[in-house]
């Protein structure tokens, strides 16, 4: 999973670039113009960025180089422009790789996938709307704010974000958490750990943990 920014400013090849990305689990923040990047750009850090460079109120090329200015995040221009010259002036402003348009969106998540690998980025976070966990810090941020869990709230936290869309049950998170046997705890185990969970992310609407009546947990929609 990773959090990538992406700047294109034909809203159609946007959203399709969007929903190929979110297969793959990746958190995607999309805008369509210089000046609005340049704004959403303040809000958090990134792993990677896909960049258009011809954009209806400024240039890709100087949105990079801002970029370098603070982060080593590994930048993909997504452009028509692919002359010599052109690829040229992306490398000097600081971009890693360029995709030729028209591409294939299942070339581009593949693309997307060994960047993230070659760099390491987007491997220590997990995130799901305002709810973020990262793994190398093993720290707990909703909305920018941390939360503090014990090491069994926080192990089942990742393990319900880790299978975020499927069902778990009550026997699956115990062997995943205790004893395969579920040794040395009872029955209630499970449900006192999701409530007090709950309790800590404010998540009594169950935006997070969602609870599948006779069934287990899930998490997420």
């Amino acid at each position: 999973m990773a959090d990538i920014f992406l700047l294109e400013d034909d809203r159609i090849l946007s959203r399709g670039i969007s929903i190929a990305l979110e297969k793959d689990e990746h958190t995607v923040t999309a805008v369509y113009g210089y000046l609005e990047a340049m704004k959403r750009y303040q809000d958090q850090k990134y792993d990677l960025f896909l960049l258009d460079i011809n954009l209806p109120d400024g240039s890709g090329l100087e949105f990079c180089r801002r970029i370098r200015e603070s982060s080593e995040a590994p930048v993909l221009f997504l452009t028509a422009n692919d002359t010599e010259e052109d690829m040229l002036s992306g490398f000097s402003a600081g971009c890693d790789d360029y995709i030729s348009k028209p591409f294939p969106l299942e070339v581009l998540r593949k693309k997307v996938l060994a960047v993230l690998k070659r760099t390491g980025g987007g491997n220590s976070r997990i995130r799901y709307r305002d709810l973020e966990i990262d793994t190398d810090k093993c720290t707990v941020l909703v909305k920018g704010r941390e939360v503090h869990l014990t090491a069994t709230e926080y192990r089942m936290l990742c393990y319900l974000m880790e299978n975020k869309g499927r069902v778990v049950t009550k026997a699956m998170i115990l062997e995943q958490l205790w004893d395969v046997d579920g040794n040395f705890v009872d029955d209630n185990t499970v449900r006192v750990n999701i409530k007090r969970l709950r309790q800590k992310l404010n998540d009594e609407k169950q935006e997070y943990i969602v609870t599948v009546f006779g069934m287990g947990y899930t998490f997420g929609e």
